[in-house]
């Protein structure tokens, strides 16, 4: 560990900025005010702000032009070695200026999010999604970084119709599918409750007569950490390391326990551990919940090929027990009430497709992976009736629970790895007795977003906080019951 007294102590060793044409890199971070570093598991760039104070005249006479590099090289208590942050001016902002000295904010990112811009891709991709990612980073965006990634159930053939490689890359995305996903068609059950028509058979409010039920999982996650680039299954990324859901390619990290701790009081625990704030911003929206289809989905298919029209229904809680799971929770469904009947039961979200597996298929025969007639039918199908309905679901589901805390600075912690959070209970001092912890909303999240933020302006040896955006998809901790979905 370094000299620092305080685990929010830092060092700003080093800011160097490389101006355009090659010129010696210059000094600037006696300029510093604050420096903030974003990594989100939403975005395919790492970004980062800096408030400069400048009275040397910087913004005029390097002159500051867009896509100069920075590297900040900073000290802190949580590693030995200084942590270096490479990345490219994108913006300047919010500048105001008085006499001879002048403020501004330089808006930070990967210098892959720059080439990103310029790259259009025209060719055709065909293999497996895993694959086309690290040919696009390697050979189109020409990234030098790390690529860890798990393979999709399917191989895709497409036109990329001169998109961008994270365009195209965050499509494959949602179309990927964990290989450890399990799906299961049967016919749909009646509702025993539903009225019989004359001449034809009872209907109900699962989406009519000839639907079935379609089981399984889908959608992966696509990032960039300061480890490198991320193509994960959402199913992987919340597996426990003993789970048959986890990928082997990612690695397994859980931070903490973190502790919320009572004003004033000194409990002995290890103040690197310790939640300074914690806000919850999500955890009912019951109305958009219905609407993306989070519980249940209608979804009709058409091949236009063969002229075969299919309906299929998606009811989560049915695919919920194959998942893997952040929380405690044991069930999705919403119990009925006196008031309302079941809402996860039925579908609350109608999507049609167009099937086509026959535009990339060159052979004579089916191409129908699914046609019992089909001899070689192709690799490369057309598998939206496997992701579809499957993705939404999941990504939805993911959002169950957001919150966000502020903790002593750790600059290893990344977007993608957990975090074990301990909250105090909120219940009256008598019933808190036998359990000291909110166990609804304590247990192991997803960090959906951290942002390092390093304060020069605060003491001498400045503030250095960690502030972490957190997502889970299902209430309370593993070693505990949820009451969510009994109650």
């Amino acid at each position: 560990m370094s000299e620092f007294g305080s685990f929010t102590d830092f060092q700003l060793k080093s800011v160097k900025i490389y101006p355009r044409g090659g010129s010696k890199p210059v000094e600037i971070k006696q300029l510093i005010n604050t420096f903030s570093y974003v990594e989100s598991v939403f975005a395919p760039f790492l970004s980062a702000t800096m408030e400069v104070v400048d009275s040397g005249g910087l913004l005029q006479g390097l002159p500051i032009q867009g896509a100069e590099k920075l590297e900040i090289e900073v000290l802190t208590n949580a590693s030995e070695e200084a942590v270096v942050y490479t990345m490219v001016v994108w913006k300047v902002g919010n500048r105001y200026a008085q006499n001879q000295k002048q403020a501004y904010t330089l808006g930070l990112i990967s210098q892959e999010a720059l080439e990103n811009e310029v790259n259009r891709v025209q060719r055709r991709l065909e293999g497996n999604p895993e694959s086309i990612t690290k040919d696009l980073l390697n050979n189109t965006i020409k990234s030098a970084k790390t690529v860890y990634s798990e393979p999709s159930l399917f191989e895709v053939k497409f036109s990329a119709n001169n998109g961008r490689p994270f365009d195209i890359i965050s499509t494959l995305a949602i179309k990927s599918v964990s290989p450890q996903a399990k799906y299961k068609e049967e016919a749909t059950k009646k509702d025993p409750n539903a009225k019989e028509e004359s001449g034809s058979e009872p209907t109900d409010k699962k989406g009519g007569n000839n639907a079935k039920n379609i089981t399984g999982s889908g959608g992966f996650l696509f990032w960039e950490s300061k480890r490198g680039y991320n193509f994960f299954a959402i199913d992987s990324m919340c597996a426990d390391s003993e789970s048959s859901l986890k990928s082997s390619k990612l690695e397994d990290i859980t931070w903490g326990p973190y502790y919320e701790k009572i004003a004033n009081q000194d409990d002995g625990s290890d103040d690197r551990y310790t939640i300074y704030t914690s806000t919850f911003q999500s955890e009912l929206d019951l109305l958009t919940s219905l609407r993306t289809g989070k519980y249940s989905s209608f979804i009709a298919f058409f091949n236009h090929s063969t002229g075969k029209y299919e309906e299929y229904i998606y009811n989560i809680q049915d695919s919920y027990d194959s998942m893997a799971h952040l929380g405690g929770q044991q069930s999705i469904s919403l119990v009925p009430t006196d008031q309302i009947s079941d809402l996860s039961k039925y579908p609350t979200k109608i999507m049609s497709f167009m099937l086509d597996h026959e535009t990339y298929y060159n052979e004579p025969g089916i191409a129908d992976p699914e046609d019992p007639n089909a001899t070689n039918p192709t690799s490369t199908a057309d598998w939206q009736k496997f992701y579809a309905a499957q993705a939404i679901a999941r990504y939805q589901l993911l959002k169950n629970q957001s919150c966000t805390i502020v903790v002593p600075g750790n600059v290893e912690i990344c977007a993608g790895d957990k975090i074990d959070i301990r909250l105090q209970s909120k219940l009256p001092n008598e019933e808190a007795k036998d359990e000291n912890y909110d166990t609804e909303s304590s247990g192991v999240y997803l960090i959906r977003e951290v942002t390092h933020t390093y304060d020069t302006t605060v003491g001498t040896n400045g503030r250095f906080t960690t502030t972490l955006r957190l997502m889970r998809d299902s209430y309370g901790m593993k070693d505990k019951v949820s009451n969510h979905g009994t109650k």
